[in-house]
């Protein structure tokens, strides 16, 4: 078996020179990425540039060929309606197409029904853009549509043109919503209207914001908004990279010159100011990441302006490995999987006792989180939140060598087992007070010994293990422990789990001292699912170690004291696809520790499988569970990635692909399902047009079947009896109703709905229906804030010879603040 790294470098994702972060678990370096081919651009039209004119609507120029893509057929554009939106009963589409083979048809086709246009309208304007184009002048098309038989949800529009060869070209996609669709739950809204501020953000992660790094985004979505969901942008902010260099004692500058490089990249490609500027101009509303951590500097060394590349020229700045060696930046070149070898080999310590990285820490990320606490102040509406020092662990990333051995870090071992120092509110100037984290029994020199199985005479002697039986798949010698299963190691880890935990709440501390609304404050840590014979990463600060260098990384290790947790996730851990020792899911285990929590960079690539695409239902399902488990607000990778147009062609990374993916198709899905539906809301739409889920639900009497168009139910002598998915986290101090919704007027007379809170545990009844909907009737018990039910049961009675009734929704709404 083996057992090395599982947090190992699978890619990093550079857009236009900014960091991200791409964790993978396993073990096994992911391939390298295809090289991008020298002239596929990293973005693409969805359809032609439009001219400049004033009347009659626009002319779209013809169809650019893209040196690597097929040639369109045809040439033309749908002129209106105009957006990315029809939010519409019934519309008129109008547009042209022109083919030197002519044009046989224009067809506008939607829900699998193609609606054939009127040919021959007059465009003049065409002709005098294309004079050379056959049939140019009477290029103009028109097609009525009638949407009103359409489901309540988002659809995909395509109009298509066919030449006189049958040749079929792409003019336009477009979403369809039918108003009512967006109204679902408007009227229970309205009667609560302080929950419309608890409001659900999808991020486009981004960079290069002055350069149109973030352009278009509100544009994309602005139909398919609500007054619950919103669309963002998160964009780093390198707040010890972009700083006034050695002259200015390294002080953040929110005015970096973006102009400045590190061999041939940017040293930034954004400053605070300028995406403060781009946030209010356009109404785009932002995710600050504010970025210190070992993703910081990792692009390229800059001696002129990074104070973290100035901190780390000194060894006790830095992580030591069991050897008490340290290294280069550059030590792992070449790394597969990443881009232009990422500098990771060299990791700031985290320790309380080095006062330098502390200081200035604190002093340049407290100098950002000033600015960007004003504009929350002035600008509340943009503001969405900040997260600090994504993956801050003990560097993970030389596959046989164990961190952190600095010498200050095992002095603060040393003082954390026993609790003195630090721990006795006795560290020094400069160092915190830890009090408030020691250990609940500290431990006697004696104690100890008994442990790590030795005989040290002081405390100055004892030292955490630096061997480790079975470690990178090597065979437990004889009469040896595994070191997964050694008391001493497992101290050691604790401790390393600790520290940690510590530091992300020291991060998120310093950052709400200087203003910012600690429920806007997240971490970001990576979670990663492992392989199938590894165990999970630690779920508490105290859990047994995993069979591997887990690096200091635990789920309650990633929840700060003040602010919330935020999370990297990839693949199956983004789909909520892997258990972990807590005998819960990753989703269901964060959301018992933090209820309001956030993903802060996400992809639904598995980056096990860097170049497979990920299908449509593993982000549904993600969109789905996070909402569901409490997520407020998740950003994806990434907005200037690589377009989902040129999927299968050279230089394609699917992991940093949003624009026209199945994902981005499935995130506007979800903003109209969820239309006015407030965060803290668990809501279950069995599906979408083009998806059949049953979203975990299952029949005990009578049967169900997963459709596009809902869960058909068949009772069984007029009753039907169904449980929701296991290992929920619904708690019922916060949740008051019920609503259930049917298609049609095939809906039951009332419905009995029992609970439990976990999968021994007894049903208890909590309700029933007054026609689709009810009041929580919640034992007086479980209105304590801290029980959480892990499963409903509903029993519906339907009128006799109810044939096939369709069931759309089910909505368990929140109470507002004040009421139970």
């Amino acid at each position: 078996m083996w057992r090395g790294l599982v947090l190992s470098l699978g890619v990093v994702a550079l857009l236009a020179g900014a960091e991200f972060y791409a964790l993978r678990t396993g073990g096994r370096l992911a391939p390298p990425p295809p090289p991008p081919a020298a002239a596929a651009p990293q973005a693409a039209p969805a359809e032609p540039a439009t001219l400049t004119r004033t009347m009659p609507p626009p002319v779209a120029a013809p169809m650019p060929v893209v040196p690597g893509l097929p040639r369109p057929a045809s040439s033309g554009a749908l002129d209106m309606p105009a957006g990315e939106t029809i939010v519409a009963d019934r519309s008129t589409l109008s547009g042209w197409a022109a083919d030197p083979a002519g044009i046989k048809a224009v067809e506008a086709r939607i829900g699998g029904v193609a609606h054939a246009a009127t040919l021959g309208g007059a465009r003049q304007d065409v002709a005098a853009v294309l004079p050379a184009m056959p049939g140019a002048a009477t290029s103009g098309f028109t097609v009525d549509l009638d949407f009103s038989t359409l489901t309540l949800a988002r659809h995909e529009l395509t109009v298509v043109a066919i030449n006189g060869k049958g040749e079929t070209t792409v003019l336009a996609r477009r979403s369809v919503v039918r108003p009512a669709a967006l109204a679902i739950w408007a009227p229970l809204l309205d009667t609560n209207p302080a929950l419309a501020e608890r409001r659900f953000t999808f991020l486009m992660a981004t960079s290069g914001v002055a350069l149109g790094g973030a352009q278009g985004i509100r544009e994309r979505y602005e139909g398919l908004l609500s007054r619950t969901m919103r669309v963002g942008m998160s964009v780093p902010v390198l707040y010890l990279r972009t700083t006034k260099g050695p002259a200015g004692d390294w002080a953040f500058d929110p005015t970096f010159d973006l102009a400045r490089k590190c061999g041939n990249r940017l040293v930034a490609e954004d400053n605070l100011d300028g995406i403060i500027a781009f946030a209010i101009r356009t109404s785009t509303p932002v995710n600050f990441i504010l970025n210190g951590g070992i993703w910081g500097d990792a692009s390229c060394e800059s001696t002129e302006w990074d104070l973290m590349t100035h901190l780390e020229a000194d060894d006790a700045n830095v992580q030591w490995d069991q050897d008490d060696k340290t290294f280069p930046g550059d030590f792992r070149k070449g790394l597969a999987g990443s881009t232009e070898s990422p500098r990771l080999s060299r990791v700031q310590t985290y320790n309380v006792y080095n006062r330098a990285v502390r200081d200035y820490k604190r002093r340049n990320l407290q100098a950002a989180a000033r600015i960007i606490a004003r504009f929350a102040r002035e600008h509340p509406d943009l503001f969405v939140g900040v997260n600090l020092d994504a993956d801050t662990y003990m560097n993970p990333f030389i596959v046989g060598h164990r961190h952190d051995y600095n010498p200050a870090t095992l002095r603060q071992f040393r003082d954390w087992l026993q609790g003195t120092g630090a721990y006795a509110g006795a560290g020094g100037p400069g160092v915190p007070d830890l009090r408030s984290y020691r250990r609940p029994h500290p431990l006697t020199l004696a104690e100890v010994n008994r442990l790590a199985r030795t005989h040290w005479t002081a405390w100055s002697d004892v030292q955490p293990p630096r061997e480790f039986p079975g470690h990178d798949n090597l065979p437990v010698p004889p009469g040896a422990v595994p070191f997964w299963d050694d008391p001493w190691y497992q101290q050691w880890d604790m401790f390393r789990r600790h520290l940690v935990q510590l530091h992300y709440s020291e991060l998120a501390q310093w950052t709400h001292d200087a203003g910012v609304p600690a429920d806007r404050i997240f971490t970001a840590q990576a979670f990663t699912a492992p392989d199938p014979e590894l165990r999970a990463q630690s779920t508490s600060l105290t859990d047994r170690s995993p069979d591997y260098d887990g690096a200091g990384v635990s789920i309650a290790g990633a929840v700060p004291r003040v602010g919330h947790l935020g999370t990297i996730v990839y693949g199956p851990a983004a789909e909520n696809a892997y258990m972990l020792d807590s005998g819960h899911g990753l989703f269901a285990t964060i959301a018992r520790y933090d209820p309001q929590w956030a993903i802060v960079e996400s992809n639904a690539t598995d980056l096990k499988h860097p170049t497979v695409l990920p299908p449509y239902a593993r982000s549904y399902r993600q969109f789905r569970d996070f909402f569901n488990y409490g997520g407020r607000q998740i950003a994806l990778m990434a907005w200037n990635g690589s377009n989902g147009l040129f999927a299968g062609f050279p230089g394609y990374l699917p992991y940093t692909s949003w624009l026209n993916t199945q994902a981005e198709q499935a995130m506007m899905d979800f903003l109209v399902s969820h239309a006015d539906v407030p965060a803290s809301s668990l809501l279950w739409t069995f599906g979408s047009p083009s998806h059949a889920d049953a979203d975990g639900w299952t029949a005990l009497r009578g049967t169900v079947e997963a459709t596009t168009r809902g869960l058909a139910l068949a009772p069984l002598g007029d009753r039907m009896r169904m449980r929701s998915p296991p290992d929920q986290v619904i708690r019922p101090a916060t949740i008051k109703s019920l609503l259930l919704r049917f298609d049609g007027t095939r809906v039951p007379h009332f419905v009995t709905v029992a609970a439990r809170t976990g999968p021994q545990a007894e049903w208890r009844n909590v309700g029933r229906t007054s026609g689709n909907a009810m009041t929580f009737e919640w034992p007086a018990e479980w209105l304590d804030g801290k029980t959480i039910v892990e499963e409903l049961e509903l029993e519906l009675h339907f009128p006799p010879g109810t044939d096939k009734p369709l069931l759309t929704r089910v909505l368990l709404y929140p109470a507002a603040a004040g009421t139970s």
